[in-house]
């Protein structure tokens, strides 16, 4: 999302929030109408969006995909026409929006990923050559059973590509031309196994500056995934006590079984409450920490979850929301957070609004969040409204005019 667009989101959400409530709404964050600060109670830094009310705080924010918002800027210089002077025709290529324009790096050794252009050529080449002018995944490849790791069709699959066709009268100048199927329901949120690559690189990286070596796969848990001290309670330590005369006599017929007839009845009374006297020391005296299992990492959610879920999911993702509010005065008892869905969680949104239906069960907020509003920004004639009073409620926008917001 751009500055301006954020900007005029934020607008579009608290003039929607004031008009939905009645209740007053004013900036709290940098005012993005006069770009001043109405409110220089606290730093500026780390600060909600706007008051709402004498007793409310309100946080504005996008619930997209940051894998799709990637993906879209990676693959727009390919949409023009690229010059392929290898080729013989004008060569059009569908591509699944999830895969990046960098292609796997290939065998070990190999330092670079190659480009999209790098791949796809070559094996269009192979189609040119072999005479197919059309590929659709899926079909059986025309020239073996099997495909070895050169065939065409299968270096166009491992590189994203869904369909490719040649343009028929081309004049012969080769070039491709590029298109995305933004396949919406499919989107994940985050990049979660490349943010797990980056986040073990950047360990690698601290490790070797302070001289540690990586810990092996199988090292085992460190000290901060490590519970408290534990020890037998004072309890266990009574109840040994209090059958100590009961253990000596074992204790006794014990040792005269193992050694009969070899120890005097003095030594083994002394042996038998020597071994009792042991038992309750070690008891005493033992502790053990056990592994404290993970915390959950941040919720996945695509556009095909269900809306509450992609909420929730987004709650997880971003911790920030939910701090920024817990940081507001505590007379400020309503603390909402109003999630604009983009284009790329729109699925998730018509199959709730468009039959006039409302979320079936509450949102699990986090400590800090009372309250949620969501809006989809490529439809703004209705919100819904989340709040533990009313439960959901649906506010129609149709016609509700530009008021501003600043009052300087």
């Amino acid at each position: 999302m751009s500055l301006s667009s954020s900007q005029e989101s934020e607008l579009a959400a608290a003039r929607i929030v004031e008009h939905a409530t009645g209740r007053k709404v004013e900036p709290y964050d940098e005012c993005v109408e006069c770009r001043d600060f109405h409110d220089r109670s606290t730093p500026v830094n780390g600060r909600y969006d706007f008051h709402q009310g004498e007793c409310g705080a309100l946080e504005v924010t996008f619930a997209t995909s940051g894998v799709a918002e990637r993906n879209e800027r990676d693959w727009n210089p390919y949409l023009a026409a690229c010059p392929a002077p290898t080729l013989r025709s004008g060569w059009h290529v569908m591509v699944d929006s999830t895969v990046k324009v960098k292609a796997p790096r290939g065998k070990k050794g190999a330092r670079e990923s190659r480009d999209f252009l790098g791949v796809v050529v070559p094996a269009l080449e192979e189609l040119e050559r072999r005479g197919v002018s059309d590929l659709l995944m899926g079909r059986v490849c025309v020239s073996a059973p099997l495909h070895d790791p050169a065939c065409p069709y299968g270096v166009l699959s491992r590189a994203g590509v869904l369909s490719a066709w040649a343009e028929p009268g081309g004049d012969g100048a080769g070039e491709i031309r590029t298109g995305v199927l933004f396949g919406f329901d499919g989107m994940p949120a985050v990049d979660e196994e490349d943010a797990k690559k980056k986040e073990a690189r950047q360990r690698k990286k601290e490790q070797a500056k302070g001289g540690v070596r990586p810990a092996p796969a199988t090292a085992a848990p460190t000290e901060a995934s490590m519970g408290p001290v534990k020890s037998f309670d004072p309890g266990f330590i009574a109840r040994l006590e209090s059958r100590r005369a009961d253990d000596e006599l074992k204790a006794v017929e014990y040792l005269q079984a193992l050694f009969p007839g070899g120890l005097s009845e003095s030594e083994l009374v002394e042996r038998a409450r020597r071994l009792v006297d042991e038992r309750i020391e070690l008891a005493k005296a033992t502790t053990w920490r056990e592994g404290v299992a993970a915390l959950p990492g941040p919720r996945s959610a695509d556009a095909g979850t269900d809306l509450v879920d992609l909420l929730e999911g987004e709650f997880s993702l971003h911790p920030d929301l939910a701090a920024k509010l817990l940081r507001a005065d505590p007379r400020r008892v309503r603390r909402e957070v109003f999630f604009w869905l983009t284009w790329t969680r729109v699925p998730a949104w018509n199959r709730l609004v468009r039959d006039g239906l409302l979320p079936d069960r509450a949102p699990e907020l986090p400590a800090g969040v009372t309250g949620m509003w969501a809006g989809c920004l490529p439809d703004r004639t209705q919100v819904l409204h989340w709040s533990a009073e009313a439960g959901w409620v649906r506010h129609s926008t149709e016609g509700l005019s530009p008021v501003a917001i600043c009052r300087r």
